[in-house]
């Protein structure tokens, strides 16, 4: 696995405020078309329990279900600030793997150690993870799992051919690099088409899988993915001074991911994305854009 580079903490904190420029500019556009996102993942726990970003965290993570997702990818052709960002998808930029949006920074750059193999823009980015319907059928369920990962894995592959510890693994990724990216993306593209024909009580990224909390051992009755009913409304939660989206069943949410949440974790395990090489060269911009808190 390839060793990236330690940011010094005032780096990544300059990292962090080029992030909240960027938020700011999603909130900005979803205010006034009235599109619903949610802040998620690290960037809603460290909402949470730091008022802020997690102090070692270098991402923001953001979820929008699949018809405000493709409304917001459809005005950003018009809206967004093209002289400063870049909407990436994976019709954007040839170059790009994913089943969901990244929105970059231009002028900056943050290549994460592992990824040179992806030629797609680098610069700073946010997540934009799109929600899905997930099959509710326990079979059904498994099928949509397995595919999806063959796919997620395919797409992963040309990291994995030379990033992977697992000898066999490395060799499988090899092979599995020459599959033209198209083949697991249209798969996924009709994978939710038609799991999102009928509502169903649970929702997915499609194209984001992780071990935790996807593959845990489960409690008997516990969801398989995120629960719709999470995300029926939103409220607003204060984030670095300004306020954000994010789903009204937000400690639901964060107690199926991180279990006790409020909970600091072991400093082996405060980790961020090491790059292998960044570059901040512009000055983030907060006033006028968002609201203040």
């Amino acid at each position: 696995m390839s060793k990236g580079l330690k940011m010094p903490p005032k780096d990544l904190r300059k990292l962090q405020m080029i992030e909240l420029e960027m938020i700011l500019e999603v909130d900005r556009i979803c205010r006034k078309h009235q599109i619903r996102y949610f802040l998620s993942e690290g960037s809603l726990l460290g909402a949470v329990r730091h008022g802020g970003f997690i102090p070692w965290d270098d991402d923001i993570d953001v979820f929008m279900m699949r018809d405000e997702y493709e409304r917001f990818l459809k005005i950003c052709k018009t809206d967004l600030n093209r002289k400063k960002f870049f909407m990436q998808t994976y019709e954007t930029d040839p170059e790009y793997r994913w089943f969901y949006g990244k929105l970059r920074r231009k002028g900056t750059e943050f290549l994460r150690a592992g990824q040179e193999a992806i030629r797609c823009m680098s610069g700073v980015s946010i997540d934009i993870f799109v929600m899905d319907n997930q099959p509710d059928h326990y079979l059904t369920w498994l099928f949509f799992t397995l595919l999806r990962r063959g796919c997620i894995k395919t797409l992963w592959s040309v990291v994995g051919a030379t990033e992977e510890r697992i000898k066999w693994k490395r060799c499988l990724y090899r092979l599995l690099r020459h599959i033209n990216k198209r083949i697991p993306l249209g798969i996924m593209n009709g994978m939710q088409k038609i799991t999102n024909l009928r509502q169903t009580r649970e929702v997915c990224c499609i194209g984001f899988y992780r071990k935790s909390p996807w593959s845990r051992k489960r409690k008997k009755g516990e969801p398989r993915g995120y629960c719709r009913s999470w995300f029926s409304d939103t409220t607003e939660i204060e984030f670095e001074g300004f306020r954000f989206q994010t789903c009204k069943e937000y400690k639901k949410y964060l107690r199926w991911v991180y279990g006790d949440y409020m909970k600091l974790p072991p400093e082996e395990e405060r980790f961020s994305h090491a790059p292998r090489r960044y570059r901040l060269n512009v000055e983030p911009d907060l006033t006028g854009s968002g609201r203040t808190g």
